[in-house]
């Protein structure tokens, strides 16, 4: 399997679409520094997998996207395409079979992050399973990037160990162990679940078949009370029926007298009826002479307003004449006005015609001149643009030997400035040298190993703390689940309750809703009674009727009998007597009469001697039994169905249930607490062991610091032999740099004197001639303006000329139209229709007459047909009231018949409550049936019914239902048991593997270490050793000793050292499971060119297995590589790739 090439599009300073090819075995990327080089190594990374922005050298993930430079903008996403060849099978599975095998990553700005697989969208666990095996991944050692050797080298144990994992090919194998336990882990979480919800459901089943049982017993006895409610409806429905045919009788006679009355009535109507058709036309005659008057009067008022009309319009037309008059005159004014006017201003227009003329002629003069002027300030101007080329050769020529003036005092300043920083670096360098030591890195060493036992220590505080808050935690959690369970527990049996009492009220909706309807305020005696304690049997067994009766402040003015509806005045106002039971009882039933009367008795021995000793009419005793004088009833109710008992049950649970509300809302606020606690107690045991790790690293840091140093001063020594003979070639540079300074300042001097001369010659010539210019056209735009001036004037005056002319115009015609409706005025005929309709009027005023005559007659003969119809209507009010009184007596038979309708109907609504029908019952019942015997066997049924209690009529179902969530349970058990079993066998062939594989890959590359280590280094021996017994645990180290070297730790070795020794390393795991390709990014950076030799000498004999990637600047390591691919950035901020030379590769490296 091998590289063949790789596609980006907008990835990092990749902005345009490159391909890099990768045809051989060893291909050396360069290119100047921040060309681009290191996002090649960053592209391969990212398409594995990399979801850190920091190893890709970012801040976010959207950093991987071209972000735009000085010439382009932004994109919008970027992609890398790695393709594979893949002829030799390494990769397995389903895409063993393909030759050519595509990764492909594309990232949108959006966040937006997808994987493709051969072109088809894929996730990135694929890509992570792709390559399990194989050695390569985002973190795996076939990508070595700069800084990595050391990281690698200064590893820990664990982290270490990864390496080791990868070569031999187990991450999948502890990927799928890990998955194997969380399943683990979360199959035992399902079983203690199950195993508590088994416990808790056993126990529930136990109570519901108990209920079950009780719940059946129910069902049979109210199947009994339904079938004798239904028989008792029944007979109260025989009873209901025959009254409703009594009254159907008595209905019959009574609308027999409503007919009689009825049929008198209609004689009398039909002669009221000819009088009132009479009285109709006499009305008809009346309206009719009516509207006649009416018509004679308009006329008679219309002809009167005519005259008056007449009258205003002969008044109108004098004062109209006169008006004319006026405006006659005034218009013969302001015709003379406007003649004169126009005569003044055709003379002014006389006058201004030469004046025009004369300025006319003095214009073209003044713009012959002008003309003249303008040619020689053009020919000036020629000149001087002409000059001023000249003038900017010279300044051109100026300012080059300016600007070489300035390089060379740039380069004379920058070669002192270099030197000085040469002597500043070497003072600093020996400085350091100086306070560099070994006994200060000692006792640096021996402080930070004392600061870590001390963090040990502490960090064993913190971890004993958070055990033991944990195990608070656990404990509170327990306390809060019983406490939850008491109140569930407490609220199941208030509930309870609370449908005994529900079911112990009186069902009767139709009393209910009219109480409710009647007294919406009031209480009822089961709310208001408050018997002493121990008196509760007593009071309820004397009370037992009354416990649904309306408690009222008075007694009612009207009662209204109404089926099932009781109600209690207490009205006595009496203190209670201290035998009576109401001495028992508190609130205001203590005065009702009932139990005023009735003798308490505290023992059932001498309760007939004490009835008889007192005043009393019966006694009730503690446990409920009822005495008289010559009777005893005993108790109806027991304890535990007492509705007094059931209130005060339900008063203590609901005081239990606040305590235990209040209880669970501070086990809430302690479990928080502790919550809070235990994050804390878990983020400061993170703090102690970051602080751990931090001396761990630092003191790591003070070792690598010490040898660095150490070396550095030799380096710095070097360069600074070297500087100072560039130093001297500087200052010979800077010698001749000023020799030519002079020379070019005496050039300069000579170009300034010649422009100034030049300048001042032309300037004085130009100035003249733009005088003269300016004065031309000044004087020229004075005339204009003046010519401009006449001829707007005379414009004015012409148009002033026929604006009167018009205005004439329209003034004549104003006048004649004046005078002929002044004529017309003489004319008119005022008094043309004046006699007409004075004769008109005398006609209607005789009418009006006449009209009136006839219409008092037709009142009279009204009034006489009114009164007769009168007296016939007082005879039928008698006869009404007879038939008001009929209806009457119907109506109120009609309510009876609804009321018993209603009562029927009510009784076959309860009937059909019980499902049984009505035709079958009366079919059952014999003849002669009562209701009484029916009453008392459906009260026995009754009180059987209410000695079992509260019943949960879902308890059947519910047990049903738990017996097949118990069996379902039980099965899930065995079934999660046998899964945990086979859970647990695949864990221990997971780790026998793992064992076997590790130590086998452990040992070969070990081997393989020992032999790599002496031929990079020429000698010297290098180990891997194991911190743990337990091959699954254990952490790996490295012991390097270069020759003739005996370190102690990894730590004290060199930079170069440490990087071949982590090449060795990498090559030993490539030796053992070689990856497809290695990708190298300037590993050969700190190395010397003997040790850069062993270096290439090793990559090329790995690279018959291997394919190699790198990146370097080294010529050696170039003259390796069999291809070359070379970055650059020509564009600012975008890469390019380009096909180089070695020796194009020595020259970029030599300029970067």
């Amino acid at each position: 399997m091998r590289l063949k090439h790789i596609k980006l599009v907008g990835f990092k300073s990749f902005v345009d679409p490159t391909k890099v090819p990768f045809p051989d075995q060893m291909t050396c990327v360069v290119g100047p520094n921040g060309c681009g080089k290191s996002n090649v190594i960053d592209a391969v990374r990212w398409v594995l997998g990399e979801s850190s922005a920091k190893n890709l050298r970012g801040d976010a993930m959207s950093d991987v996207i071209f972000n735009g430079s000085s010439a382009r903008k932004p994109v919008s996403q970027a992609s890398v395409e790695l393709v594979f060849d893949n002829s030799s099978g390494r990769i397995q599975g389903e895409y063993a079979a393909f030759n050519e095998i595509s990764v492909k990553r594309l990232v949108t700005r959006d966040g937006q992050s997808n994987y493709f697989l051969n072109g088809s969208r894929c996730r990135r666990r694929d890509i992570t399973d792709l390559f399990l095996g194989t050695g390569l991944g985002p973190r795996s050692y076939a990508i070595i990037e700069q800084g990595m050797i050391s990281r690698l080298i200064e590893s820990r144990p664990q982290e270490l160990r990864v390496f080791i994992e990868e070569a031999a090919g187990i991450s999948k194998y502890k990927e799928r162990r890990k998955e194997t336990e969380n399943r683990m882990l979360h199959t035992r979480e399902n079983l203690e679940r199950l195993s508590d919800v088994r416990e808790e459901l056993g126990q529930q089943l136990e109570k519901l078949e108990r209920q079950a049982a009780a719940a059946i017993r129910y069902k049979e006895l109210k199947a009994s009370e339904r079938k004798f409610k239904a028989e008792l409806q029944a007979l109260r429905w025989l009873k209901l029926d025959n009254q409703r045919q009594q009254l159907q009788a008595q209905y019959a006679e009574q609308q027999t007298e409503l007919e009689r009355w009825q049929a008198q009535q209609s004689g009398d109507e039909r002669g009221a009826i000819e009088l009132k058709e009479q009285a109709e036309e006499a009305r008809d005659k009346v309206e009719q002479s009516q509207e006649k008057m009416f018509s004679v009067g308009n006329e008679i008022t219309r002809i009167e307003q005519t005259l008056k009309h007449q009258q205003e319009l002969k008044e109108q037309r004098s004062q109209r004449q006169q008006q004319l008059n006026e405006e006659i005159a005034q218009l013969d004014e302001q015709l003379a006005d406007d003649r004169l006017q126009r005569e003044q201003l055709e003379e002014q227009q006389l006058l201004l015609e030469p004046q025009l003329e004369q300025v006319e002629e003095q214009l073209e003069s003044v713009s012959e001149q002008s003309q003249q002027a303008n040619e020689k300030w053009r020919q000036w101007q020629q000149q001087q643009r002409q000059q001023q080329q000249q003038q900017r050769d010279v300044e051109k020529q100026q300012q080059q030997a300016q600007l070489k003036l300035q390089e060379l005092k740039q380069s004379q300043q920058y070669a002192l400035q270099q030197v000085e920083q040469l002597q500043t670096q070497q003072q600093d360098l020996l400085r350091q040298k100086q306070a560099l030591s070994v006994d200060e890195n000692e006792q640096a060493i021996a402080e930070l190993k004392h600061q870590l036992e001390h963090k040990e220590l502490q960090y064993q505080q913190s971890k004993q703390q958070l055990q033991e808050l944990q195990q608070a935690f656990k404990e509170q959690q327990e306390q809060h689940r019983q406490t939850q369970q008491q109140q569930d527990k407490a609220q199941a049996q208030l509930t309870a309750i609370e449908q005994l009492l529900e079911g112990k009220q009186n069902n009767d909706s139709r009393s209910e809703k009219w109480l409710q309807e009647k007294y919406p305020d009031s209480l009822k005696v089961r709310e208001l009674l408050q018997a002493e304690s121990g008196w509760e049997m007593a009071v309820e067994q004397l009370a037992y009727d009354w416990l649904d009766a309306v408690v009222l402040e008075q007694a009612p003015e009207e009662l209204e009998a109404v089926s099932g509806v009781k109600l209690v005045w207490p009205e006595s106002g009496q203190e209670p007597e201290s035998w009576s039971l109401a001495s028992k009882v508190k609130g205001p039933l203590r005065y009702w009469a009932p139990l005023q009367q009735c003798l308490a008795i505290d023992t059932e021995k001498s309760a007939g001697q004490q009835l008889q000793q007192s005043d009393a009419s019966f006694a009730v005793s503690k446990a409920g039994n009822w005495y008289w004088q010559d009777g005893f009833i005993a108790a109806r109710v027991d304890e535990d169905n007492s509705v007094l008992h059931l209130h005060k049950q339900r008063e203590t649970l609901l005081e239990q249930l606040e305590v235990l509300a209040a209880k669970l809302s501070e086990s809430d606020q302690q479990l928080q607490r502790t919550e809070t606690q235990l994050e804390q107690a878990q983020e400061r045991l993170e703090q102690v062991q970051q602080q751990v790790q931090q001396i761990l690293n630092e003191q790591g840091k003070v070792e690598e610091r010490l040898q660095w140093n150490l070396q550095q001063a030799e380096q710095i020594q070097q360069q600074l032999t070297s500087l100072q003979d560039k130093q001297q070639e500087q200052r010979l540079y800077a010698e001749n740099a000023a020799e030519q300074q002079q020379q070019i300042e005496m050039q300069l001097e000579e170009y300034e004197l010649l422009l100034e001369q030049t300048e001042q010659v032309d300037e004085d010539y130009g100035e003249q001639l733009e005088s003269q210019v300016r004065a031309g056209d000044e004087q020229l735009q004075q005339l204009r303006s003046q010519q401009q001036q006449m001829t707007l004037q005379q414009q004015n005056l012409q148009a002033q000329s026929e604006q009167l002319q018009k205005l004439l115009q329209r003034s004549e015609q104003r006048y004649q139209q004046l005078l002929q409706e002044r004529n017309e005025q003489k004319n008119a005929d005022t008094d043309e229709n004046q006699n007409t309709l004075d004769e008109q009027l005398t006609e209607l005023l005789d009418k009006r007459g006449e009209v009136a005559e006839q219409l008092q007659e037709q009142r009279q003969q009204l009034s006489r047909l009114e009164h007769d119809l009168q007296q016939i209507t007082q005879g039928q009010s008698a006869i009404q009231t007879k038939i008001g009184q009929a209806k009457e007596a119907m109506q109120s038979t009609e309510i009876e018949q609804v009321k018993l309708q209603e009562r029927s109907q009510a009784v076959l609504e309860t009937l059909a409550e019980t499902g049984l029908k009505l035709k079958d019952i009366l079919e059952e019942l014999s003849s002669d049936a009562d209701e009484k015997p029916w009453l008392q066997e459906l009260e026995s049924i009754q009180n059987k019914i209410k000695r079992l209690g509260a019943i949960n009529l879902a308890a059947i179902d519910e047990a049903e239902a738990q017996r097949e969530r118990k069996q379902y349970l039980d099965q899930q058990v065995d079934d999660l048991s046998s899964a945990l079993d086979t859970l647990e066998a695949a864990i221990r062939k997971i780790d026998k593997e793992t064992r076997h594989r590790f130590k086998t890959t452990f040992d070969a590359i070990n081997h393989d270490l020992q032999i790599l280590f002496p031929k990079v280094f020429g000698g010297g021996s290098a180990t891997l050793e194991l911190t743990d017994d337990d091959l699954l645990e254990t952490g790996v180290t490295i012991m390097a000793r270069p020759p003739g070297k005996k370190n102690s730790t990894i730590h004290l070795l060199s930079g170069g050292e440490k990087a071949l020794t982590a090449l060795s390393l990498v090559f030993a795991i490539f030796r053992l499971n070689p990856a497809p390709f290695c990708l190298l990014d300037e590993v050969d950076a700190p190395l010397d060119d003997a040790n850069v030799g062993r270096f290439c000498r090793l990559v090329s004999e790995m690279s018959e297995s291997v394919q190699f990637i790198y990146i370097s600047h080294n010529k050696v390591a170039m003259e390796m590589a069999t291809h070359l691919a070379g970055v650059t950035m020509q564009e600012a901020g975008v890469s390019r790739l380009v096909a180089v030379d070695v020796e194009q590769a020595v020259a970029m490296t030599d300029a970067g």
